[in-house]
């Protein structure tokens, strides 16, 4: 819809990365936290993040936090508005290990937001191929993109699909006619 394709204004307390989705291995919430550890080890400086869901695994991933000495650096929060929770950032991690066509992928860049995202389902088609944003649902894959983004978050941020060309393709409007047009594709066959 058209409001949300204004963009979301990072709060001044905003951590580095934000994870936002269901608590559970599919998602890739403990490849985040694997990667988040990494990447600090690698750019020499403690990395911040925010994690928004909830589920089953939650506990297991408050205790790779924990043993992975990132207690103070990791904050768990329930389940909010995504665009609440953008605010609470500066780059969204999509780690999933299989998705079809996520929203979240589709509400964060169209609200602004840098984002790195595993090439899985329907986010190649997102982002279109070789974008420098996917990888693979890899926690070293992961804490590699890590560093490069934050080494020039600005120009990583320019690298993301700009909201005219999102607009176009996955705006409601676009995506209701798209929807309509099947329809009566197959009801005249």
């Amino acid at each position: 819809r058209a409001a949300e394709f204004e963009s979301v204004a990072t709060a001044a307390d905003a951590a580095d990365f934000l994870y936002i989705g269901m608590m559970r291995d599919l998602k890739g919430p403990d490849i985040f936290i694997d990667a988040l550890a990494l990447a600090g080890s690698e750019l020499e400086r403690p990395l911040s993040a925010v994690m928004v869901g909830d589920g089953d695994d939650l506990p297991r991933y408050h205790a790779q936090v924990e043993r992975l000495g990132l207690k103070n650096r990791v904050r768990f929060l329930p389940p909010m508005p995504a665009r609440k929770a953008f605010a609470l950032a500066e780059l969204v991690v999509v780690p999933s290990r299989a998705e079809a066509m996520p929203y979240i992928v589709l509400e964060a860049l169209a609200a602004g937001m840098p984002m790195i995202a595993t090439a899985v389902g329907g986010i190649p088609e997102i982002f279109g191929e070789g974008s420098p944003a996917l990888i693979r649902p890899d926690p070293v894959e992961l804490a590699g993109k890590i560093g490069m983004a934050f080494k020039d978050l600005d120009a990583y941020r320019k690298a993301m699909p700009q909201a005219d060309e999102l607009k176009a393709r996955f705006g409601a409007d676009v995506m209701a006619a798209e929807i309509e047009k099947a329809y009566f594709a197959a009801l005249n066959k």
